[in-house]
């Protein structure tokens, strides 16, 4: 997830301090991602480097400290519609343990696949279950990703039909 472009987006509604964008962030959030405050600065002090972002005046924060408030340059309000229109690449996992699981012990414990598909597909249908039980009926960020969620458990229990397929359809033709 980028933390700049969520930044620069709420920025773009109105002018914050760090801790004011830590507090819209996690609000907009329901609070899904966790972001500490070392995480917004250190942003903002790339954001303001690299011209998407400038300083917008100071107030008085609770420790009678100034603290500067930072609002969008017209790059940054650029950079931001950029990446509104740019769609989002899918997260690759390189390594997942679950694809490892199954190439291994299609070489290595052959008769042990069927079995692991089937606790695989019985632990994926309870975590479609207990997700669906915890489904709001508003949008939200915690909706959301509950939704995201049921979608990608839908699609490993249908790609482990298609293992168990495959598994079937090797067996036949070594026979």
């Amino acid at each position: 997830m980028s933390i700049k472009h969520c930044l620069l987006a709420l920025l773009s509604e109105e002018p914050r301090t760090a801790a004011g964008l830590k507090r819209a962030f996690d609000d907009a959030t329901d609070s899904i991602w966790p972001l500490n405050i070392g995480q917004v600065t250190q942003t903002l002090a790339r954001l303001e480097r690299d011209g998407l972002i400038s300083g917008a005046g100071e107030v008085t924060g609770g420790n009678g400290r100034p603290t500067p408030i930072y609002t969008p340059t017209t790059a940054g309000h650029d950079e931001l519609s950029s990446w509104w229109h740019s769609p989002t690449a899918a997260q690759r996992a390189d390594r997942d343990e679950l694809v490892l699981k199954i190439s291994l012990a299609a070489v290595t414990r052959a008769e042990h696949i069927l079995p692991l598909l089937d606790i695989q597909r019985h632990a994926t249908m309870n975590q479609l279950r207990e997700l669906n039980r915890q489904l709001g009926t508003t949008v939200t960020a915690h909706t959301l990703s509950i939704e995201k969620r049921i979608y990608d458990l839908e699609a490993e229990s249908r790609w482990l039909d298609r293992v168990e397929m495959l598994i079937h359809t090797t067996t036949e033709e070594d026979q």
